[in-house]
This record gives structure tokens, sequence and C-alpha cells, in this order.
């Protein structure tokens, strides 16, 4: 034979071995006693993935923050190294004559003078 419960949030009517009321939700005395865990509703489920997207997202604002700061610095480096290679690559003009020659010359190209 079937006990009678009765749910302490409604007053309905319950078997004995209900976990949950069925007219409420409200879980009884045996799924409390058995650890039996009160599935989230949609309010709750929609709260939390709201928490977790806001934190994500500033998470992502956070970390493009830093990227964007970072090729900062990257382009910064970028920009000086391309002014050394260009500085070494410029031409040195020759005292005496004028005459362009490579960088890398010792002597000029037209005139023979020790640059």
């Amino acid at each position: 034979m079937i006990n009678m419960v009765y749910c302490s949030n409604c007053g309905k009517e319950l078997n004995d071995d209900a976990n949950f009321c069925t007219n409420c939700g409200t879980r009884t005395p045996k799924g409390i006693k058995e650890g039996v865990t009160i599935p989230w509703t949609e309010t709750e489920i929609k709260q939390d993935l709201d928490k977790a997207l806001k934190k994500a997202s500033k998470a992502i604002d956070e970390g493009v923050k830093v990227a964007r700061e970072t090729l900062k610095e990257v382009a910064s480096e970028l920009d000086k190294e391309i002014k050394s290679v260009k500085e070494k690559r410029r031409p040195i003009n020759c005292a005496v004559c004028g005459e362009e020659n490579p960088r890398s010359a010792k002597y000029c190209t037209k005139c023979g003078n020790l640059l």
C-alpha cells in the first residue's frame, strides 16, 4: 500500500516515493534526503547563460585590447627595423665627385676615392 504525503509548499497530496511535487515542483523530504538535485528552470538557464555571455564578452574585449596593444608594439618595432634596413641600403655619395655608391662600397665607382 502506498502511503500519501503532502507537499510542504502547496499541500498537494503526493505518493511517498515522489521526489518532487507534481503541482508546484517543490522537492519532497524524500528528494532532499536522497540528494536529488532541482532541475533548472528556463528563467534560471537564461540568467546563467546571460551571466556567462557577459563574462565571456568582457574576457574577449580584454583579449582584444591586449592584442591591439601588442600589435601596436610589434608594428612600432617593425617600423624601426624597416627604417634601419633602409638606412643601411641608402647609397653613399662620394665626397669628391658626388657619385652615388652602394652602402657596402669602400671606394667610389666613378673616381676611385676612398669613401
